[in-house]
Order: C-alpha cells, then structure tokens, then sequence
C-alpha cells in the first residue's frame, strides 16, 4: 500500500497484494457501501476512487472489493469487506497464507516475525463476534513498553484484519471519533470551548514532516479560533523515532500543570528538532520546565508516570487500528483530511464545512 506522500510512514502495515497482476475487473457497488467507503476513504483534491474484483479468496461468509485511489498525493489500495452478517471492514489486513500450520497464536507470531522483523505476542479471545471472527491483541515488545494492536482473525487463522468490523448501518466518521475520545479528552487542545469543528492532527515530535507541517492550524485558528478546536494527538512512532516518546511524555507533563505552556514546548521542539536526540531530549524538556516555574517534583512524577505512559503506547496502538496510518495525519469532525501543499486544502476543508 502507498503511503501518502512526504510523510514519515508508520512501518506496521504489513505488504500484502491486494489483487494480482492480471488486468482489473472493475466492479460496481450498490451506492449505500459506495457511501459508506468514501466516508472512510481520506479526502484529497486530487482523488478518483474505483473498485476492482479481488482475487485473494476469503472466508465464506466474506465478500472482499480491492479500492484503488488514483492520486498524486493519497494514492493506494484498501481492502473493503462485507459479512453476510453485516459487518463493513476498510483497510490493509494481513494474509497468512505462508503459516500452514499451528495454532493461531503461532501463525500471528510466525507472520509478525518474518514479515515485520518484531516480536509480538498475541492474545485471542475464542468468542466470536457477530461476524464469526476471534478478537485479537497483538502485543509489540518494543524499548519503550509493550505496544497494544487490536485486530480480529477468522477461526482458520487465514486472515488478520487489523482494527475492527463496523455495523453497515454505522456512520463511519462518528464511529471514528468515539473511538478516540477517552485519548482527546486528555490531548492538548485549544480553540473553541464549543466548537462546530474540531480538528485532530496525529503528531510525532521527531518527525520532519510534522515539523513542516507544526504551523497549518495557525491561520485557521486566527480566522476561525471562536468555531474551530485543535486537538494534538501524540502518536510516537516508537519502533523507528528513538526519542519521539520522551518528547511527548515532557509535553503532557508541561500540559498538565500549565495547559496553554504546551503549545510553547511544542514550538520549541520542533525549532531544535535537528539538534536534538535521544541523549539531549530528556534535559531539553525538563530544562524548559524549570524555566517557566513549573513544580519540579510534579513534573518528574509525571515524565515517569507508568500510567502516563500506558497511556500514550495504548493511545499509538489505537491509531494504528483505527485508519492512521502516517504522521502527520489530520481528522476532521471524524473525517480523515490530506492537508495538501502548506496545509491550503485543510484549511479549504475547514471554511467549507463552516459555511
């Protein structure tokens, strides 16, 4: 699957082939899933989406549509899948097709291994949902703690859908956005208290393109700061961004002494980026927490808070399951938003939805 473009990409999706290289079928949907995919599908100025025939075979009560976005900016593949049940799934899911046997937890750990070069340890729940499948946990040993991934997987262990199904009858952006406000609630954020429009941004300290991308809310926030609420949402990529997780960590403990401090730790996170490393980040945070009076005592408690931290690694593994896919990734009233050159087309999307 292509990433979108000029972004630092999270590297847990496994490749998977979606339709082989034989020419496409094209294939017409009904147009309520017609509705229901472009919903979930990010938007981009530039996209022309169509539907092609998979190839891959699935479990009986499945029927699977290969999604293609032609695209300059946001081109790629999904997988849209339906039960006869009435479950909706859009995403990457991994194809086991190499693990012949064993148990399910030794497929995942076998695929997991030699496809993603990481230890996970999976957990699976034997009570089938509605849509016949087993839920799933993936755990991630990484540096910084375990790393949460929710799925589910067919009995057979033949196929992995990373993240869940979703009732057909659902409004996609609204299931969105529940998922993510345990996490939003404790996000910094600023704007309106009330707000028409509220815009998420999944951010990561260490990443170039976030560093770029740190000023597209300042302008919609000046024209639109009394109906529009910006949410920093920390999504450390931990696997590959050495020092991403300590950066966020010294940002929630500023944010919850001083709320409207973060915004200035922020800016100067992303002014050093370039000098700053694993060995320097801890000092840089803590030095700016001293230099602006903050409790000392509070803030080490928090940077070192288990729970704190939990936190941020469960709140990681939700986006991975829940459609964000890079950094920085922009979610709009539960809308998934390319920004476009200098962030003009969210700012675009933003005024439309205003008007």
């Amino acid at each position: 699957m292509k990433k979108l473009v000029s972004l630092c990409v999270v590297l847990l999706t496994a490749a998977v082939v979606l339709a082989a290289d034989t020419p496409p079928v094209p294939v017409k949907l009904d147009a309520k899933l017609d509705r229901m995919i472009r919903d979930a599908l990010p938007v981009c100025s530039d996209s022309a989406v169509s539907y092609q025939a998979m190839v891959h075979k699935l479990p009986a009560n499945f029927t699977g549509t290969v999604v293609v976005i032609d695209s300059k900016r946001c081109a790629g593949q999904f997988l849209n899948v339906v039960s006869k049940e009435g479950g909706f799934y859009l995403g990457v899911p991994w194809f086991l097709d190499d693990e012949k046997s064993g148990t399910i937890e030794q497929k995942l750990k076998e695929f997991t291994w030699s496809k993603l070069q990481s230890n996970f340890t999976p957990v699976v729940d034997r009570t089938k949902t509605r849509d016949g499948l087993y839920k799933v946990t993936l755990l991630q040993t990484t540096e910084s703690g375990n790393l949460p991934l929710e799925g589910e997987i067919d009995p057979a262990g033949t196929i992995f859908f990373v993240g869940h199904f979703k009732p057909l009858n659902e409004d996609v952006r609204t299931s969105r956005l529940k998922v993510f406000e345990p996490f939003l609630a404790l996000s910094p954020s600023t704007g309106a208290a009330k707000p028409a429009v509220t815009v998420v941004e999944f951010s990561d300290f260490e990443c170039p393109s976030c560093q770029h991308a740190s000023t597209f809310m300042k302008p919609i926030l000046e024209r639109h700061g009394d109906k529009v609420r910006y949410v920093r949402y920390d999504l450390p990529l931990v696997a590959n961004h050495p020092w991403a997780l300590a950066a966020a960590l010294g940002g929630r403990a500023v944010h919850n002494q001083k709320p409207e401090l973060f915004w200035e730790y922020k800016k100067q996170v992303y002014e050093n980026q370039d000098k700053l490393n694993a060995f320097l980040i801890e000092d840089f945070a803590r030095n700016f927490a001293k230099d602006h009076d903050l409790d000392m005592q509070k803030y080490d408690a928090d940077v070192n808070s288990p729970a704190l931290k939990e936190s941020l690694m469960k709140g990681i593994g939700t986006a991975f399951a829940n459609d964000i896919r890079a950094t920085p990734t922009y979610m709009v009233n539960g809308t998934l938003v390319d920004p476009g050159e200098a962030g003009k087309a969210l700012e675009s999307y933003v005024a439309s939805l205003l008007k």
